[in-house]
Order: structure tokens, then C-alpha cells, then sequence
């Protein structure tokens, strides 16, 4: 949920996203096929030769049924053995029952490995072997449906796992978790902003035609509905899904809309129809909603052209009736002890908020106005307590946190994502060329526990080959965390254990699987890639 455009965040980061809508906005369409970064041209369509299993390394190239492609290639999916020149389950697969060549007789089925009479309750019949519909990627919902690429099979439908959103070239990738393999970049707008997941479906909004646009979890590059989100040029930050309500939240506009499922209207969404609005105010670029029972917490950034006035705070909104949401009052920021490196002005100004039992927390950039927006004391959050809305500074420390960008509960810690303090190169498309103390940051019972950098030692900048990070937004599965990158367009994979973060796809560590995910993409023409949100289908 990386979203906001120009002084919805912090304004380094405003001007960049600001700077790429705008070569999003502009150009003369060409008649001829054109394909954003990372796609290349197969006849009339765009695709993926990287990951698309109808065109894996080139165009045209056919992967074999519930074969997966991974960097160019054809092979396995994850799970599977390789019995000749097939691929198959061992646990089912009559012909290969928990070894290659292991045929069980023809009066036995293939069950968990094994050759017995019939199949364990709860798994049913498939050919010669036992499967779960529910879970079973090659006989999904039904036998013999499989899951194209690294989808995996939800309740019977096969879906992603997990979505990032591509700002700067409109672009969805699909991530399957746990093995942590991409799927085929898919186009779906221009400057997708914004996403969530609802009932097999991904909803993102896009800030350069301002629309929500819907797409099959497991279709990521077909639209199957548009909704408008009102005025051209709207920041769409964050959207929340409350059944049969889905709530977007505008940075520019200041406005919470509120949405209402009524069944499908245009091909197979939702059928959404606007409901109700509410302004917050001008001036207050709200961030991002935090759900309480029948209260929003919605965190203030301001903007620097009213010198932040009106945020530095965190609204709340009454949404007791959904379709007349009412602002109750504003909880300010002011008066923390924000531990200013030099006794200086800083502000807090609020950019991302949870709610957990303990209360509500809000992550805090802690900016200096006065010297030009930069971190002029640690990344910190606040909590909030509910009851009487006291406001309680947690500093995450200036050596590993500055500018706290995100928040997101995992078990019983929080997780912060840092953005970091970061020097861009604006004569070379506003990529990063600096970057300190950007990361994740683990807390519990209000103390920071752990810390995880995203560039260790990496100074030297792109031209010295050090693809530096810009920590973005979280999506959570289990105890794995992903995070976006909104520098170098990749994804990050750590995981929470005992208390400490280990590494399982990044940079730092020799014992990672892997690097991080290359997501989405460098554009040439503009030398930085947004990896902006990303979201965990439920």
C-alpha cells in the first residue's frame, strides 16, 4: 500500500510518483503494439517471456499442462518429481506412487504416497488417485482442473497467493508463497495505485484514470470491471473491504468513498455502485484506514503547501452507517517527543496505521520541514489507546529506522517497514543514488526486538553496481513477510522467527534462497521502477 502522490507522503517520494504519472499521462499513442518494461511483443498481445507458460523464453514457446515458467524456462512446479521426462505428484499419482515407476495395482488408489484400497476422508477420487479439490493445484474445484503457472488453488479456485502492484508500468505480478516464484507480469492500467483482495477477485486503483478496476485473482491481466472513482487525477492510497462495503481513500481529493457490492453489473465483478462520501478535510491527504469496530483510524499526512497544518494527526470515522460515514474528530500528533537528532524541528506526519488488541498504531516519518523534508529524528510509531485517545511515542531506533513508511501486526510483533533516509539522482530519473537506514524493524510489547536492513553496505549507487532499496509496503502470509521496493521495482521476502527476522529472499545474507524478486521491472526511460503495493489474497 506504497500509494500516495504529490505531498500525500513524504515529498521526496511525492515527487517521484508525481514525475512518473505524469510520463504515464503524456506521449502520443503509436498504432503499433507497445509494451511497457519487462513485456515484449508476441503478435498482437504483450506477455511475459520471462514467466508466461504460452510464451516461456520466446514467442509461442509452449510449457507442458502443469509445467511452470521460471526465468525463460519450463519446468516443474514446486511440490512436483521429475519421473522421466514428466512431471508428476508422487502423493498421487497412480502410476508413480511415492516413487518414480511405483504403479499401484488396478484395484488400489494412490493415496498420500501409498497403494491402499481407498482414499482418507476429506480427499477424494481423481483417476487412480486421492486428492483434496479444495487445495490441489492440478485438480482444483474439479479432477483434472489445473492451476496455470504458480497459482495455487483457495477453497477451490485457483488464485495468487500474493499480487504487487507495478506504479510505473501499470503493471500486476503474481507471487505464490512459500517457493516465493513470480508469475507472468500482467498488464492491467497505467499507474496502478492501490490494491486489495476480495472474494477472488483484486481490486486496483488506478491514479491515472482514476478507476478501481477488477480482476480475477487468477486473471490478473483481464479487466473484468470498472468503477469510477470521481475527479481525473485522484491519489487513490488505500482501499479496505468490509463485506458488502469497499471503502477507497483519496489523497488529493481528501475523500473516503464508500462502495456497496450488489452483485455483477459489467461482465463478472463485484457490482459495485458508490454509496456514500465523506470529505476529511482540505488539505489532510489521509494515508490509510485502520478498521476498529465501527471506527476508522485515518492517519493525517497534510500537505507542504499549507506548511501541514492540517495533518500531523489521525482522523476518526464513524462508519456505524456505512453509507453516511461521519468524521467524529481528529486525534493531533503534536506535543511527542520525537527525539530531533539536533533539537530542531520535526514533525511526525503520519503515513500508515494498525489495529491490534493493544491499540492502535500509527507509523510516524518524523520529517524536518525546515531542511528540506528530510528525517531529523528516528522512524517511531504511536500508539493510540482507543479508550481515551492518549498518544504514546515508541522510537524504532535512527540506526535502523528512519522514516517509517509502513506497520503491519504479524503474530503477536509488529513489523515497520523504513523508507529510509534516501539522496536521488534527479538528472537520471529520480533513482536513488543514497540510502540509509531503510529496513524492517520488529516490535513487541512496544519495544523494538530486531531489525532487518534492505541494502547493508550498499553506498555506491547504481553505477557502481549497487541496486539500492527503498523499503515500501508489507503483505503479510503467515509468518512471512513480503515488501516492496519503490526504488529498484523488487520484492523482498523475510520471515518472523522467535523473535528475529531471517532473510529468505533478498541481498544480505549467504543463507537466503534467493534474491529478491525482480517484480517489476526497470523502465530505460525512467531509470527507477515502483514496486508500489502488494497485497496477500485471502
Amino acid at each position: 500500500m506504497s500509494r500516495p502522490l504529490p505531498d500525500a507522503r513524504s515529498p521526496w517520494l511525492a515527487l517521484l510518483l508525481s514525475v512518473l504519472l505524469a510520463s504515464v499521462l503524456t506521449g502520443c499513442p503509436e498504432e503499433k503494439v507497445v509494451c511497457t518494461s519487462g513485456l515484449d511483443v508476441c503478435g498482437s498481445e504483450c506477455a511475459d517471456l520471462q514467466g508466461d507458460p504460452s510464451n516461456c523464453g520466446a514467442c509461442g514457446v509452449t510449457c507442458s499442462a502443469g509445467e511452470v515458467c521460471q526465468a525463460g524456462a519450463c519446468e516443474c512446479p514446486s511440490g512436483a518429481a521429475v519421473c522421466g521426462e514428466a512431471c508428476v505428484q508422487l502423493a498421487s499419482d497412480s502410476r508413480n506412487c511415492g516413487a518414480c515407476g511405483n504403479a499401484c495395482p488396478s484395484d488400489k488408489v494412490c493415496n498420500a504416497g501409498s497403494c491402499t484400497e481407498a482414499c482418507s476422508p476429506g480427499s477424494e477420487r481423481c483417476g487412480g488417485g486421492c486428492v483434496v479439490l479444495a487445495d490441489d493445484p492440478l485438480n482444483c474445484g474439479a479432477c483434472g482442473a489445473v492451476c496455470p503457472d504458480v497459482q495455487s488453488c483457495h477453497a477451490g479456485r485457483c488464485m495468487y497467493d500474493v499480487v504487487t502492484a507495478c506504479f510505473t508500468n501499470g503493471q500486476l505480478v503474481g507471487i505464490q508463497a512459500g517457493t516465493d516464484r513470480m508469475g507472468p507480469r500482467r498488464q492491467l492500467g497505467s499507474a496502478v495505485q492501490a490494491l486489495t483482495a476480495w472474494d477472488g477477485v483484486v481490486l486496483a486503483a488506478d491514479a491515472a484514470r482514476s478507476v478501481l478496476s477488477q480482476a480475477f485473482a487468477g486473471g490478473l491481466g483481464t479487466v473484468v470491471e470498472e468503477d469510477s472513482l470521481g475527479a481525473v487525477a485522484a491519489s487513490p492510497n488505500d482501499i479496505l473491504v468490509d463485506p458488502p462495503y469497499v471503502y477507497v481513500l483519496d489523497s488529493t481529493n481528501n475523500t473516503l468513498q464508500v462502495l456497496k457490492r450488489e452483485g455483477p453489473a459489467q461482465g463478472q465483478g463485484l457490482g459495485l455502485r458508490t454509496v456514500g462520501q465523506v470529505n476529511l478535510g482540505a488539505n489532510t491527504s489521509p494515508q490509510v484506514i485502520a478498521k476498529r469496530g465501527d471506527t476508522f483510524y485515518i492517519p493525517l499526512f497534510g500537505t507542504a503547501g499549507s506548511d501541514f497544518q492540517q495533518g500531523n494527526a489521525v482522523a476518526r470515522v464513524n462508519v456505524s452507517d456505512p453509507e453516511h460515514p461521519r468524521l467524529v474528530d481528529s486525534i493531533p500528533l503534536t506535543g511527542l517527543d520525537l527525539q530531533s537528532f539536533d533539537g530542531g524541528t520535526t514533525m511526525a506526519l503520519p503515513y500508515a496505521a494498525v489495529s491490534v488488541d493493544a491499540g492502535v498504531y500509527v507509523a510516524l516519518t518524523n520529517l524536518n520541514p525546515a531542511n528540506d523534508y528530510l528525517p531529523n529524528g528516528p522512524g517511531m510509531l504511536a500508539r493510540i489507546d482507543p479508550a481515551d485517545g492518549g498518544v504514546h511515542p515508541i522510537n524504532l531506533g535512527a540506526s535502523d529506522c528512519l522514516n517509517a513508511g509502513d506497520v503491519q501486526a504479524v503474530g503477536d510483533h509488529l513489523v515497520v517497514s523504513c523508507l529510509g533516509e534516501a539522496q536521488f539522482d534527479t538528472a537520471s530519473g529520480y533513482r536513488a543514488k543514497a540510502v540509509r537506514a531503510t529496513g524492517l524493524v520488529l516490535v513487541k510489547d512496544d519495544r523494538p526486538v530486531a531489525s532487518y536492513a534492505l541494502s547493508p553496505g550498499c553506498t555506491g549507487g547504481p553505477e557502481q553496481g549497487c541496486n539500492l532499496a527503498v523499503g515500501g509496503r508489507l503483505a503479510v502470509v503467515g509468518n512471512a513477510v513480503y515488501v516492496t521496493d519503490v526504488n529498484a521495482g523488487r520484492v523482498f521476502v523475510v520471515e518472523v522467527r522467535d523473535g528475529q527476522f531471517v532473510e529468505r529472499r533478498g541481498n544480505s545474507t549467504p543463507d537466503a534462497k534467493g534474491p529478491a524478486l525482480d517484480a517489476c521491472p526497470v523502465d530505460p526511460r525512467r531509470t527507477v521502477s515502483n514496486a508500489i503495493d502488494i497485497v496477500a489474497v485471502p
